[in-house]
């Protein structure tokens, strides 16, 4: 009987020690995980603030003035008849009929699963 209970007592506390050795590893892998996350988020942040830094330099007139200028390209005023006001307001019956003309209607949801059997054409840029 007295053996038994040694056994039992032994199990009992390799049990406890396994659990609390698995928390253990647990709880530095999950500090390895969110060093790296944090990390990782770090090194994001600082890509973004390289973009939006980016952005704003080549969105920059001055810079736009430049690369013009060393194209030698020529900007001029639009006319009257070359610029096209949108407006933000609800289209009415008329604006409406104007865009299924010009195919530039909102199609339904319910074909919206359609242009997954379909290719899509992309704009591309030609580089002179």
């Amino acid at each position: 009987m007295r053996l038994f209970k040694l056994i039992t007592f032994i199990a009992f506390v390799t049990a406890v020690s396994l659990v609390y050795v698995h928390q253990q590893v647990e709880l530095v892998k999950l500090s390895y995980s969110i060093e790296c996350k944090e990390k990782k988020l770090k090194e994001m942040l600082d890509h973004n603030e390289r973009v939006g830094y980016n952005i704003d330099n080549l969105e920059s007139p001055s810079r736009l003035e430049r690369a013009l200028l060393a194209q030698n390209i020529d900007i001029s005023f639009p006319r009257k008849g070359h610029v096209v006001e949108m407006s933000g307001l609800a289209l009415n019956v008329r604006g409406e009929e104007r865009l299924r003309a010009s195919g530039l209607e909102k199609k339904s949801p319910i074909f919206a699963i359609m242009d997954f059997f379909s290719p899509r054409a992309e704009a591309q840029a030609k580089e002179r």
